[in-house]
């Protein structure tokens, strides 16, 4: 049985290792990908070859981030890692195509904050209660020794920022903000990290929120909405997929809405669905959970390879139940 190593026990296992490959979620937010830059330069500055792999291209408003140790799709061709570090994935498909990975390494951490994460790596740092992956990942550098550079502080500013709708959602603790406020002392250009983060939007982004906005739909007497993104709208728009965060927020947000949904269509039979509850009775990770997803209890996701139809039908259905 795989278990819960705790920090101290990681640390060793990183002191240990000299070449790291990171491995955040695929469509990355601002959480897996300012931890694991965070990591990144820590692992760096402590003279370890490490790399940073994802699958997507970045979302543009994380693009301001030092991104100079994120690599698309492949690494240095001689690069064999002795460690892998997924960061933020709750599970093993999480890791999309770069899944493979995990069977090139003996060593392989797992370090997460979701409730449904499966353990599924030989050594695993998961702390449910944590607002933010950043969170574990700004307790791990401090046990390491790291030296939290400007550029570290920020990236971790970002994981706890966009993982708690601006310190907004109930997830937020006291040690959260206490986090934030000593990230805050290494002296961030917070204005400079508000704008780029939500105050930066394309107008492709403003068009395809009317578009979506035009898709809305509501069920059970207005306790739940759902918008609707198709790639065809993505293609006129020009909007990437990665792009779409925060789009959910405007179904959720309606006044007697306990459930928003967001439906992404990827292609015509893969469908990214996402939700958000504002209800505390509503724990939406079970409901992602029956179509093979996760995440937490107020904001969770899936894919459904099906139409788009017949995956919000699919969708509408089960949330009867939850009403």
């Amino acid at each position: 049985m795989k278990k819960m190593n705790d920090i101290h026990e990681i640390c060793n296992i990183i002191n240990s290792s000299q070449k790291i490959l990171i491995l955040p979620h695929i469509f990355p937010d601002g959480d897996t990908i300012g931890s694991s830059i965070a990591l990144c330069l820590s692992l760096l500055q402590k003279g370890k070859e490490s790399y940073v792999l994802i699958e997507e291209a970045l979302p543009q408003n994380l693009k301001f981030l030092p991104i100079a140790c994120v690599h698309n799709t492949h690494v240095n061709n001689e690069f064999i890692a002795d460690l892998i570090i997924t960061v933020d994935c709750s599970d093993i498909t999480r890791l999309g195509n770069r899944a493979h990975y995990l069977e090139q390494s003996k060593k392989v951490v797992n370090i997460d904050h979701h409730v449904t994460n499966t353990y599924f790596a030989q050594h695993n740092l998961v702390v449910s209660d944590a607002a933010a992956t950043g969170e574990i990942v700004y307790l791990l550098l401090q046990e390491m020794g790291v030296f939290i550079t400007k550029d570290i502080a920020t990236c971790l500013y970002v994981a706890l920022s966009t993982d708690t709708g601006s310190f907004r959602y109930d997830n937020t603790t006291a040690g959260t903000h206490r986090i934030a406020a000593e990230l805050l002392e290494y002296g961030i250009d917070l204005n400079f990290i508000t704008t780029e983060l939500y105050q930066n939007k394309p107008l492709s982004k403003v068009i395809l929120l009317k578009e979506a906005l035009n898709s809305l739909e509501i069920y059970y007497s207005g306790q739940v909405a759902v918008l609707s993104i198709t790639s065809q709208m993505l293609k006129e728009t020009g909007v990437v997929a990665e792009d779409t965060d925060g789009l959910i927020e405007f179904a959720r947000d309606i006044a007697g809405v306990k459930v928003g949904v967001l439906i992404k269509e990827l292609n015509h039979f893969e469908m990214k669905v996402g939700f958000r509850s504002k209800d505390d009775h509503i724990d939406v990770s079970e409901i992602a959970a029956q179509f093979g997803g996760g995440g937490h209890r107020k904001a969770s996701g899936c894919t459904i390879h099906d139409t788009l139809q017949n995956a919000k039908e699919q969708v509408v259905a089960i949330l009867k139940n939850y009403l």
